[in-house]
């Protein structure tokens, strides 16, 4: 049995759409993740997941891989 986390992630770096739409294809790209929602405004990300398939450091990761720096 599963169930569905949610975490709001704040991230440091994202200056304009293409930064938003490169850190959401690299949440959406973790397994597991089932919504993600990135604001430039708010700086921040908010990740629907699976808690048994992965955790909030594996898509911390995937926000560094792509040259930006979770809080």
């Amino acid at each position: 049995m599963f169930s569905l986390v949610q975490e709001t992630i704040k991230i440091e770096g994202m200056e304009c759409d293409h930064c938003v739409m490169r850190v959401g294809r690299a949440i959406a790209s973790v397994e597991g993740v089932v919504e993600v929602d990135v604001s430039l405004e708010k700086k921040e990300a908010v990740v629907d997941f699976e808690d048994n398939r992965t955790d909030s450091g594996k898509i911390r990761d995937a926000i560094r891989d792509v040259g930006y720096e979770p809080l």
